[in-house]
This record gives structure tokens, sequence and C-alpha cells, in this order.
């Protein structure tokens, strides 16, 4: 599989990273460049230029270029330190533990489907997943943007219920497989190929945990299926829980906002560096 590569620098983040999602960008990183935001965007297909230059905001150095065929999700995760998170303890392969550790394991191998617990983002869902998981018993839950398939893996662990995980990318699909099958929960975790909840089992009406760690830009375009597939508060446990991350600090409360128009409450929130998680209820 081909990957493109296109950088930009842009003080506007939230209406470029909108704008590269909506051209078709699997993936947007947002760093510090002095005064301005570098951004790092990467497609399956090779994106239009001239049509990014039309839809962006005012930006500086856009550029695109064609990566070689290296599998650079592996490649830059190779050696990667553990990651302990209590209650949870994510290692790669070659850092196994040697002996029980009386925490929940989970051992990856991330390929190119992105989340390997390392980035603030998903580490933030996992704090919040374990503040969730004290006080609520989900039992109709669902991964939206599965990636490697950490976040499922971590749920069908914690609560041994059956866990749905979809992505929009094929490869992220194939990940949560396989490292389903290599965390032992493979029968509980169904994996479906979707964009949002387009091709989900629609016999699940509702559910009372859903977690999507995707583009922001994304999460407000789903804003409305999201807060429909919530389970009402009148459904056992109060009510469903939404957790929401792949937020930057300066855009949380544009999340808060369009989630208050769909009659959701904001509960609580992670901080962690740059980046924001969001837990919301009826």
């Amino acid at each position: 599989m081909q990957i493109w590569k296109v950088i930009l620098t842009t003080n506007n983040v939230d209406t470029a990273e909108e704008s590269l999602s909506h051209a078709g960008a699997g993936a947007v990183f947002i760093t510090d460049s002095g005064n301005q935001k570098h951004i790092e965007a990467y497609f399956q297909t090779q994106p239009d230029l001239n049509r990014l230059e039309e839809v962006l905001p005012p930006h500086q150095n856009l550029a695109a270029e064609i990566l070689p065929p290296l599998d650079w999700v592996s490649h830059s995760q190779t050696g990667l330190p553990v990651i302990n998170q209590p209650p949870f303890f994510i290692f790669e392969t070659l850092n196994r533990p040697e002996r029980p550790n009386g925490l929940i394991n989970i051992e990856l191998q991330a390929g190119r489907a992105f989340g390997s617990g390392h980035h603030e983002t998903t580490r933030g869902c996992l704090m919040m997943l374990d503040k969730l998981l004290k006080r609520t018993q989900p039992k109709h839950i669902l991964d939206l943007g599965c990636g490697s398939g950490i976040l499922a893996i971590a749920l069908a662990k914690a609560t041994h219920q059956k866990i749905k995980a979809s992505d929009i990318d094929p490869e992220a699909i194939n990940m949560t497989l396989r490292n389903s099958c290599l965390n032992h929960v493979r029968q509980l975790i169904q994996v479906y190929e979707s964009d949002g909840f387009n091709r989900l089992d629609n016999h699940q009406k509702s559910y009372d945990l859903i977690v999507a760690n995707i583009l922001t830009g994304t999460l407000k375009r789903l804003a409305n299926e999201l807060t429909q597939k919530l389970a009402p508060a009148r459904y056992p446990n109060a009510g469903g829980s939404l957790v929401l991350s792949g937020i930057l600090n300066t855009q949380q409360q544009q999340i808060v906002a369009t989630m208050r128009q769909f009659g959701l409450r904001l509960q609580e929130k992670v901080i962690l560096e740059e980046w924001t998680t969001l837990c919301f209820r009826r």
C-alpha cells in the first residue's frame, strides 16, 4: 500500500484538520512550530494539491511526497518502551513481561494501523475508561475508529463483554483482528469495516459506551449519529457514556458546544500535554 504525506504550516488548525479530513486524509498529526502549527497528513491515494490550495485556510509550505514502501508505523515503533497506565500494561512482543504483574496486559503489533498507547489521545482514553469502568458496567460497547484495536482489546479484557470495533481503514481491521487473537479476546471482538455507522450491525439499536478516538472534524460530522446511538437515560446504568479523543486542547470547547446541541453534557475530561479526552452523558 502506497502512502502520501502532505505537510504545511498554519495558524488555523481546526479548519485545516477538517479540510484535510474531508479531502481523504486517514491521519493528521499536529505539532508546534514556533508561532504556527506544523501539520502532517497521510493519504492512501494521491492528494490533489491544487484542490487543497483552494480549501485549506491561509497556510505556508504546502507540499506532498510519496513515502517509500516501508511499514512506517511498525518501523517507528520498533523498540518502544512499555506503557504502564494502570490498570493497563501495554507492550510490543519483544517486551512481554517475564512474570505476572497484576495488570491488564495488552500485547500489540501495530503495523500500519495507528494506535499504540504511546500517543496522548490513546493514553487519555485508557485513563478515562479506567475511571468510567469503576462506576459503570457497560454491556453494549462500541470502539469507533479502532486503529490497531488497543481500546477494543482493553475494553474486552476489562469488562469481559462483547465489543464492536470499526474502522474505515482495511489495514486497521486486519490489525485489530490480529491483535485480538494475540491477546486471546478474538471471541469477544466483532470487527467491521465502516465509515462511521454505515456498515455496522444495525441490530444493535443503542450502546451504553461508545469510544471514538478520531479526528475532531470527523467527531463533529458524526455528532448526531453518535448521540442517536447512545443509550437513553431510561436505559440501565442511567444512560450511555460517550468518550471522545483526538481533540487538541484548543478544540475542546468546539466539541463540548457541538455535543451540547444534541443534548449531551460533559461529565469529565483528561488533559495530557496538548490533547484532551472528553466523557459525555445524556
